[in-house]
């Protein structure tokens, strides 16, 4: 549920984040936006999304006559948005399209508009940008292709900067302690030499070997297994790896995508697929990403500081931490100040 407190009044101003505000943000999986609008929440601003014959829209969650939240409303036969004060008639472009408590020859005021946010779908979620988009949401086809078996995991609620959920991501030396035992073991924690490249658009890892004692469901392997990982952080709250068996090539992607709510709250969303086991249930593997981001999500929600520091010399930086500097840097580059000090 939606922190109501994080619901900004009438007149008063979002999180300002240039970067941000231009970039796409998951708003929720397409299977949770059905025939009802959704209230959602995009850098402290309330954004409601519906579906139509024509696709998913995004409007400002406000009618402008009174202030109601057009999300509580209802879509009509005729594909437009209901305010449930009213019954102000909204269509995809924001435009007010019917007043009812006026003469159907009256004029609608030219004012009588919401706020129109670009909005799609890809990869099982609903998008959302509140500026102008700075560039559309890369292809990758593991997560498109129905033979890799995309599915979503999520949404996972947390009370801590995007930022901050994005760094854990990109870590591997927490996968022997956080994860111990299931993705990683204490006594394999050295890790070897590897390699990090920046782009303008991404910055990402060449392979790093990790050892996981639990082999994946469906794995030709019953025991552990050395999985070759490659990390890649292609937006600033959307990063995605891949885990090759070097033996069979048998390979699980996962995106981490982050909705920030607020500075301090976000909403993950992660993407999984795979190229083996299609036999196994999808269940198993959405299980075994949820017990593996609550052992993520509580090291993050009790990191200090909250916000991300991004001059390098306010932590200890180790070589192990070779892409979470790469990122603080690329981000720092960037412009981003939401999530970050």
């Amino acid at each position: 549920m939606i922190d109501q407190k994080l619901l900004k009044p009438l007149g008063s101003s979002a999180l300002s984040d240039t970067v941000l505000e231009n970039e796409w943000h998951p708003v929720c999986g397409s299977h949770e936006l059905a025939d009802k609008p959704v209230s959602v929440i995009v850098l402290e601003e309330r954004v409601a999304v519906y579906r139509s014959s024509k696709g998913v829209h995004a409007l400002r969650d406000l009618c402008v006559h009174r202030g109601a939240m057009l999300s509580k409303g209802w879509v009509d036969k005729n594909e437009n948005l209901v305010c449930p004060y009213h019954g102000w008639q909204y269509n995809s472009d924001g435009k007010c399209v019917c007043i009812p408590a006026q003469g159907k020859d009256d004029r609608i005021p030219p004012r009588a508009k919401a706020t129109k946010y670009h909005c799609q779908e890809k990869f099982g979620i609903v998008w959302v940008c509140i500026g102008e988009p700075r560039a559309d949401l890369p292809s990758f086809e593991e997560f498109e292709n129905p033979e890799y078996r995309p599915l979503v995991c999520g949404p996972y609620h947390v009370k801590a900067a995007g930022t901050r959920v994005i760094e854990n991501f990109t870590d591997f030396a927490h996968l022997m302690y956080v994860h111990g035992g299931l993705l990683g073991h204490p006594d394999y924690s050295e890790l070897p030499d590897f390699e990090v490249f920046k782009e303008p658009d991404r910055v990402y890892t060449g392979d790093v070997p990790i050892f996981q004692p639990v082999a994946h469901s469906g794995s030709d392997h019953r025991e552990g297994t050395t999985y070759i990982y490659v990390k890649e952080v292609f937006r600033p709250l959307a990063a995605r790896l891949s885990k090759r068996d070097q033996a069979t090539g048998q390979t699980l992607w996962i995106m981490l995508t982050v909705l920030p709510v607020s500075e301090q709250e976000c909403i993950v969303y992660m993407p999984v697929s795979r190229n083996y086991a299609h036999e196994v249930d999808d269940q198993q593997f959405i299980d075994f990403q949820d017990t593996v981001f609550e052992q993520d999500k509580w090291i993050i929600e009790t990191q200090k500081p909250e916000l991300l520091p991004l001059d390098l010399q306010a932590e200890l930086n180790h070589k192990a931490d070779l892409l979470s500097v790469a990122y603080r840097r690329w981000i720092n580059q960037m412009g981003v100040r939401i999530g970050t000090t």
